[in-house]
């Protein structure tokens, strides 16, 4: 058993994280998570809620420190996990009890915002290099992300690149025909925040309209819990009714994936513009893009991060950040020649396919939890 832990369970951005733990061959995952959410769609896995302390683990930890809870000690040890994986590098900060009393060895993933935002702040700097420190493993999204982490200290030795797998089996895909003349549909999904970079998607759609292109933009999503973030919906709003969109961006808010996904196959194009944010935050490589590249969909994306890691030899197609004109080229390129953004289109899903299955990630993840088990995989 692996002990997997995580703050939410599974939230409505993190769905990724139900997938790779799911097909871990060998391991069954037992998560130990601060909030359930969304159990009626992710209904499968074993999870255990931490938060919301009772009176007495509360004096518990006045008095112990850092120790485990005895009823919950008592709980784990009966469940015997042989590995703890915490997601996120703000969640590991919080394990070292956890990882105390196991004595196992400690797997640390790290995703975006926990790298390139917390880790410009002196506070968790230090925090992380204990957790840098300790852990066995640092798995890192890609080589962007990986050498983030060698910046904040980890010993190269101990990072590993552990890409997102795609259920590309679960995933219906089309290739995408476009009549010239016609409404090109374009989706963007994700968090009001401004990594995410939608307002050049909304400029480069206006560009393209006053160009003489038909189009529609459906956007998903909402403001995103950081009080210091909730502007940009606010600026969204304004932009879309500045530039004269409101009668060609459809607004949806969050809808449940089966919904995205059929959202997805009745769009053309999915654009993912994502920029370094004023604050430094950036992606790690957003899970939605891979999605619908799975869905054979051409993806307008950015050289950000390590989104050019999951294009690989596709990564031409990618766009500089911050470039509403070149956003807008490549829909007017798409509405004049179809068939290129067919042909991009499941030359991405084949990429999904062949490099980012997740059944072979979470194999691959298996056979490192074997590896640190026997001792073969300690730097």
């Amino acid at each position: 058993m692996a002990l997997q832990r995580c703050d939410a369970f599974v939230g409505r951005t993190t769905n990724w994280l139900y997938d790779h733990l799911r097909f871990v061959p060998r391991y069954t995952p037992l998560v130990l998570c601060d909030n359930l959410m969304l159990r009626d769609e992710f209904p499968e896995l074993e999870a255990w809620v931490v938060g919301g302390e009772r009176f007495f683990q509360r004096v518990w930890r006045r008095v112990a420190g850092q120790a485990v809870y005895p009823v919950d000690a008592w709980r784990l040890s009966a469940r015997a996990p042989v590995v703890l994986h915490s997601h996120f590098g703000y969640v590991a900060a919080e394990d070292f009890a956890v990882r105390r009393h196991l004595e196992t060895p400690w797997v640390v993933s790290f995703y975006g915002a926990d790298v390139y935002l917390l880790g410009t702040q002196p506070e968790w700097r230090e925090r992380y290099a204990k957790v840098l420190g300790d852990c066995t493993r640092a798995l890192a999204l890609g080589p962007s992300m990986a050498k983030s982490l060698t910046e904040l200290g980890c010993p190269a030795a101990k990072i590993r690149i552990h890409p997102l797998g795609v259920d590309v089996q679960a995933i219906p895909y089309a290739p995408r025909e476009f009549t010239p003349g016609g409404t090109l549909r374009v989706l963007f999904a994700g968090t009001f925040v401004e990594k995410k970079g939608l307002r050049y998607v909304i400029e480069g759609v206006a560009l393209a309209r006053r160009a003489g292109l038909r189009l529609e933009l459906h956007i998903v999503g909402d403001r995103g819990g950081r009080p210091e973030e909730a502007w940009v919906r606010d600026e969204i709003l304004e932009l879309i009714r500045r530039l004269g969109l409101d009668d060609c961006v459809r607004q949806h808010s969050w809808v449940r994936f089966k919904d995205l996904l059929a959202l997805a196959l009745k769009c053309h194009v999915f654009a993912a513009p994502s920029v370094t944010a004023s604050h430094g935050d950036a992606e790690g490589t957003p899970f939605v893009l891979q999605q619908m590249m799975a869905t054979a969909m051409p993806v307008i994306a950015t050289v950000h991060s390590d989104i050019p890691y999951i294009f690989g030899q596709h990564v031409s197609l990618l766009v500089p950040e911050r470039d509403a004109r070149g956003i807008a080229d490549r829909l007017q390129r798409y509405a004049e020649v179809p068939e290129t953004m067919t042909r991009e289109g499941l030359a991405l899903r084949e990429r999904i396919r062949n490099a980012f299955n997740v059944r072979a990630c979470a194999a691959r993840l298996s056979d490192l939890y074997d590896g640190l088990r026997s001792g073969n995989g300690h730097p």
